[in-house]
């Protein structure tokens, strides 16, 4: 499954929002350079959709949005 997101670094408290077509919003507390934020990412992203983090994988950018594949 393709996971289309945008996110929001550096936001007071995390979120999801959700658009429809595997499109989502979301708000991360970690600023973009910390090292951790992708795995933050994958974490909130998780229990979302009840999926291991580690089925998570970083197919690339389209224009602001951040792809994964979700297998």
């Amino acid at each position: 499954m393709k996971l289309t997101a945008q996110i929001k670094f550096g936001s007071s408290k995390q979120n999801i929002v959700k658009f429809g077509n595997n499109r989502y919003l979301v708000y991360l507390i970690s600023k973009k350079e910390d090292p951790d934020a992708m795995d933050e990412f994958k974490r909130l992203m998780s229990k979302e959709l009840t999926v291991p983090p580690g089925r998570f994988h970083y197919m690339g950018k389209e224009g602001d949005s951040y792809v994964f594949e979700v297998n």
